[in-house]
């Protein structure tokens, strides 16, 4: 009886145990299925090729939000400066409320004695309505005429400039993203390295395993893999710290993945030199400090406008009302045409020294242009020097790359056989991956150089 009761006890728990052990499971199911799903959205990832990743730097760039707000601004100053030859109608309303009566006091004869005596006139009424409208236009002004000139000036001006800005932040876009996909493959030179360094480990443990290899060999391999490990680590934190510049850049959330898409098989042609004057055509930022000259001529006469007289054409209309009651009694309606000459005759010198100023900032101006000029002309000849620089450094690193790769390839055959040392095979593959990036490196700093150059001859899209 005891046995069968201690077997039915054993049973129940163990049916417990079974129990417990499929919610356990379940459980756990579940908790790798939610794993998975968030491992899933996380893997989620959005590639860039440069065209898309320009397309989100031009609808995404602070910076270029910022330059468009200059372009709203001069829109404004031309509407700004165009309601200054527009008429203008101010109209005013006012009521008072006498608290107290006031008299007018006459010495006047009296009627029946010829006498004279002292009158009171009550002159004021306990309500007073009136209003007051003008119509103002200006009829003649030299500075409502160089108003709407440097508006428009103005409009030319920040148009040149906001398109040198879209150019620069282009530009700048470009670079950052073939530097990240520089750093990209630099990682993954690294990471093959590594990966080839540990085959190798891997072979000579069998080795020396079946005693083929002496222990200070394996030593040496495993030294070469493990040495190999921090410089991949490294390169990966690099080019992840590019990528995370590269989402700030373009409003992309630091938490959602990116990847590039690219590479530097291909470049653009070697330029030639063009005409400094055809440049200066295109170049937008030049053709802003044109404008700037033509605006600042334009302070010039704005300011010595102030010397010349102006005249304005006034229509007024006036209304007035008095009443001890809440009405609009005794009613007075007037209307006045008149004419407004204004000839400024002496300032204490401020208008002067206004004119003076203004000389001032247009030769400034000018001497502004003559320097970037030779900027221009300069610049254009250094890019071209390091275009040509690239193009000779891109050839050279073609040429050791084939031949540090026939090396490496002979180095890991001799070493295999026991003909060459691991510390010989490690020199090979340090070149032959030495050879990789300076071909990267040489095209990078071709296409950076072509960058900059596409700005200098006004060429930027």
């Amino acid at each position: 009886m005891s046995g069968t009761w201690k077997e039915q006890r054993m049973k129940t728990h163990i049916d417990k145990i079974k129990t417990n052990g499929k919610f356990v499971l379940t459980l756990m199911i579940q908790l790798m299925v939610l794993v998975l799903f968030r491992v899933g959205l996380r893997a989620e990832t959005t590639t860039y090729d440069l065209q898309a990743f320009l397309s989100r730097v031009e609808t995404h760039s602070k910076e270029l939000k910022l330059a468009q707000k200059d372009l709203d601004m001069a829109k404004v100053y031309k509407k700004e400066a165009l309601s200054t030859a527009l008429p203008k109608i101010m109209m005013e309303a006012n009521y008072k409320r006498n608290l107290k009566a006031n008299y007018l006091y006459i010495d006047f004869p009296d009627f029946e004695t010829g006498e004279m005596t002292n009158q009171k006139f009550k002159i004021n009424y306990k309500n007073e309505y009136g209003m007051n409208a003008v119509l103002s236009q200006t009829l003649f002004s030299f500075k409502v005429g160089t108003a709407l000139k440097a508006a428009k000036e103005f409009k030319n001006l920040t148009d040149f400039v906001y398109e040198a800005t879209h150019q620069t932040i282009i530009k700048m876009a470009k670079k950052a993203f073939y530097q990240t996909l520089l750093l990209k493959n630099v990682w993954e030179v690294s990471r093959a390295s590594e990966e080839n360094a540990h085959e190798n480990y891997l072979n000579m443990k069998k080795k020396f395993d079946n005693g083929q290899i002496s222990e200070f060999k394996l030593l040496q391999a495993e030294a070469r893999w493990q040495s190999q490990v921090p410089e991949t680590i490294q390169a990966k934190r690099n080019y992840e710290l590019a990528l995370n510049s590269l989402k700030n850049l373009t409003g992309i959330p630091v938490e959602e993945e990116m990847a590039l898409e690219g590479n530097f098989d291909r470049i653009p042609p070697m330029p030639d030199i063009p005409s400094v004057d055809i440049v200066l055509e295109k170049r937008p930022d030049f053709n802003a400090l044109l404008w700037e000259e033509k605006l600042r001529g334009t302070g010039v006469k704005s300011e010595a406008a102030n010397r010349l007289p102006s005249l304005n054409l006034n229509l007024i209309y006036n209304f007035s009302s008095l009443s001890d009651y809440f009405k609009l009694e005794r009613q007075n309606k007037s209307y006045i045409v008149g004419l407004n000459l204004s000839f400024p005759i002496f300032t204490g010198g401020y208008t002067r020294a206004q004119v003076q100023k203004a000389k001032i900032e247009l030769e400034k101006t000018r001497i502004i242009i003559d320097k970037e000029k030779e900027k221009i002309y300069n610049d254009i000849r250094n890019i071209w020097l390091r275009l040509d620089e690239a193009l000779k450094r891109i050839e050279s690193a073609r040429k050791s790359l084939e031949t540090a790769k026939k090396a490496f390839k002979i180095a890991e055959i001799t070493a295999a056989n026991g003909l060459a040392t691991q510390l010989e095979l490690k020199d090979a593959r340090v070149i032959y991956d030495q050879a990789i990036l300076n071909g990267y490196v040489a095209t990078y700093d071709y296409l950076d150089a072509y960058f900059d150059w596409e700005v200098a001859v006004g060429d930027s899209q």
